[in-house]
């Protein structure tokens, strides 16, 4: 927060960001560190900046053609969903729900990684989308929405893995199912396979996996959500300390974080804890952060959008304890 909170302008924008992306989490980021002032102004600008009219999400990004990998997917919109609602910015939640549940197929229940596979009603459904938008329809009130998505992630994802000894393999096709072969198409932010007990994995879709999970059985009390996010929880956990020994892990602190919410299990906690020692031992002299493996001049928008998801995850494993 003492890197960040000095780079907030008049407007209540944070310098010079070129993407909604490096925002997504910034405003619940600020309000649960103690600084709800400061995320106002920041939901302020952004209103002002990337929300259209009708409440969909007009990023100028896209509109002057920056190439980014998760412009076009729900992903992003569904974070700034969640951050405003927890902000009390119901305009912006509130109306931009409906315009991320357009991306929802009506046979799976998940979420479209892209308009173009929206449009031609096939193509990957998206698990990130899926599971951020799952959390924006819970906290937004749209639990049968949600739940189709979590039926999705329990049932196509989970329920269908071949080996969770082994391997995650989180691209699901429409028509194709689930994809663990070489030439499964890649998707905005979603790894085409998480290897058990090997270093340097995506154990961020883990977590978001386990966190949506936990919300929703929290909104259904119906057991199948929870059973599922332990079963990603022991998948994560392995045999090994590798999940805790990487950045890329970043998200499974918030997956660990509500585990324990939901189950108390002293184990879930001590998970969440770890995560966060590394996540702390990695933290710059100056209060930023950089993904590990990431060069010195790594951009000030990067690190501003991992400054604060890190600081997300340890305010929400502190308040655990």
């Amino acid at each position: 927060m003492a890197w960040m909170l000095p780079n907030q302008e008049e407007r209540g924008s944070f310098g010079e960001v070129h993407s909604m992306a490096h925002y997504m989490a910034l405003g619940a980021s600020l309000l649960y560190n103690g600084a709800p002032y400061e995320a106002t102004r920041l939901l302020s600008y952004m209103r002002q900046t990337y929300i259209a009219p009708d409440g969909d999400f007009d990023m100028p990004e896209i509109r002057e053609g920056i190439v980014g990998r998760m412009q076009e997917c729900r992903y992003m919109p569904s974070w700034v969903i969640f951050s405003a609602h927890v902000n009390l910015a119901y305009d912006i939640s509130m109306q931009g729900i409906p315009h991320v549940l357009k991306y929802q197929d009506e046979e799976t229940g998940g979420l479209y990684g892209s308009e173009k596979d929206r449009g031609a009603g096939a193509g990957v459904i998206n698990t990130a989308s899926t599971c951020l938008g799952g959390i924006a329809a819970v906290v937004t009130g749209r639990i049968e929405k949600a739940k189709r998505m979590g039926d999705h992630v329990v049932d196509n994802l989970i329920g269908t893995n071949p080996d969770l000894k082994k391997a995650f393999f989180p691209i699901w096709e429409k028509g194709n199912g689930l994809r663990t072969d070489d030439d499964a198409p890649a998707s905005p932010n979603v790894p085409k396979v998480l290897l058990r007990n090997e270093p340097v994995q995506g154990h961020f879709l883990t977590g978001m996996i386990m966190a949506f999970l936990c919300d929703l059985y929290q909104a259904t009390r119906d057991r199948k959500y929870l059973d599922g996010a332990l079963t990603m929880y022991e998948f994560g956990v392995g045999e090994s300390p590798v999940v805790y020994e990487n950045t890329l892990s970043h998200k499974f602190a918030w997956g660990c974080a509500s585990l324990y919410r939901q189950t108390g299990e002293a184990s879930h906690l001590e998970s969440a804890c770890r995560v966060c020692d590394h996540l702390v031992s990695t933290q710059e002299s100056d209060g930023s952060y950089l993904m590990d493996g990431a060069p010195a001049d790594w951009p000030y928008q990067s690190r501003l959008n991992l400054a604060s998801q890190f600081a997300l995850w340890i305010r929400f494993v502190l308040n655990q304890l």
